[in-house]
């Protein structure tokens, strides 16, 4: 490999021991420098895309589930006993992997029938890392407009 360009920078030196003692601990043989520079350069990654898609307009589409937006490119996971299925928001539409249209309860009951479908889809936003349960989306949904109109609002399990 060729000459690299370096910057060193000031980070509190408690934290980096903190994170070399994980890394010794649980990724042996991995230098802290080399985690830094790949942590640094995924955030990067999905930063920008996230910013791609909020700069395209490409964020208006998507779907609308209850009080919950899903922006289009939002994932869906849903498991039933060892099997893992995934979905994506194209457009407006929720697809499966097969390309068939779905609604987040027929998504959720594939393989299983009367699954309340909040409590078995996790999404992944664009340009997020990690999966939220979709009950927990739309009880922080709840409380954002609760705290702007200032009204209680009902709670429909389904």
């Amino acid at each position: 490999m060729g000459f690299v360009a370096k910057r060193s920078i000031d980070l509190p030196l408690s934290e980096l021991m903190d994170l070399e003692f994980h890394l010794m601990d649980t990724r042996p043989g991995v230098k802290l420098e080399a985690f830094i520079a790949d942590l640094l350069e995924r955030w990067l990654t999905i930063e920008k895309e996230r910013l791609a898609v909020l700069r395209n307009g490409s964020g208006l589409r998507g779907y609308q589930w209850k009080n919950v937006f899903l922006p289009e490119g939002t994932n869906l996971r849903t498991s039933y006993h060892h099997t893992t299925e995934f979905s994506k928001v194209i457009g407006d539409r929720i697809l499966s992997d097969d390309g068939s249209s779905l609604t987040p309860s027929l998504f959720a009951n594939r393989h299983a029938k009367g699954r309340n479908a909040w409590r078995f889809i996790w999404f992944r936003f664009p340009g997020e890392e990690y999966w939220v349960r979709a009950a927990d989306c739309r009880a922080d949904s709840d409380k954002l407009l609760q705290r702007r109109t200032g009204r209680i609002l009902q709670f429909d399990p389904e």
